[in-house]
């Protein structure tokens, strides 16, 4: 057989189809295409043209790419979402070629239990650092004095459970202040009649 034909006859028994894999990474990923192409082809010069040499380009490829976006991407509402879907759009890839994707399954997995707990944290964190807002208002107006209610009340209701325990327990002592109060006034008119 010429080498021509042991070519062709080798291209046809491979299943990674290059074409796919450079629109997955130039489209899905952004990838700079002169610079994939280069490199691809350097890979390909230097240890030769084999489907596993194909395999661990575009996993190596995926592994650098993922990285990137997920140290450059704003941690916003979007960033797992879009880490995601790039995993996704990978492992539907390989797995159409038939090549094992359970390693990517696993990072994803990992990913959005962490981004979950991370979630998580920094929902707890929030809520910790709701601050309650006081505005000075004028105690000498009908206007000051409803304001400054209706922002006491909503500091209470959006407050933290310390917060709301440390209003509560002010209310207690002023209750018991007052209490006091009442029964020493009482006695004392009791006593002068």
């Amino acid at each position: 057989m010429s080498n021509k034909r042991q070519e062709n006859l080798l291209y046809k028994q491979m299943k990674i189809d290059e074409n796919k894999y450079n629109e997955l990474f130039i489209d899905k990923f952004k990838a700079h295409s002169s610079e994939l192409f280069s490199e691809f082809n350097r890979v390909i010069s230097e240890y030769g043209d084999t489907e596993e040499i194909r395999t661990k380009f575009y996993t190596q490829l995926f592994e650098s790419l993922i990285l990137q976006f997920k140290s450059n991407l704003p941690k916003d509402d979007r960033y797992e979402w879009i880490i995601t879907t790039l995993y996704n759009h990978f492992i539907e890839a390989i797995e159409a070629d038939e090549i094992d994707s359970s390693k990517y399954r696993r990072q994803l997995k990992y990913f959005k239990e962490a981004e979950s707990i991370a979630l998580l944290k920094s929902a707890a964190i929030d809520t910790e650092k709701i601050q309650p807002v006081y505005k000075n208002y004028n105690p000498n107006t009908k206007y000051g004095r409803r304001k400054a209610r209706e922002q006491a009340a909503l500091n209470y209701q959006n407050g933290t459970p310390e917060y709301r325990k440390e209003i509560d327990n002010i209310g207690v002592i002023v209750f018991v202040i007052l209490f006091i109060i009442a029964v020493i006034v009482f006695f004392i008119k009791a006593s002068a009649k």
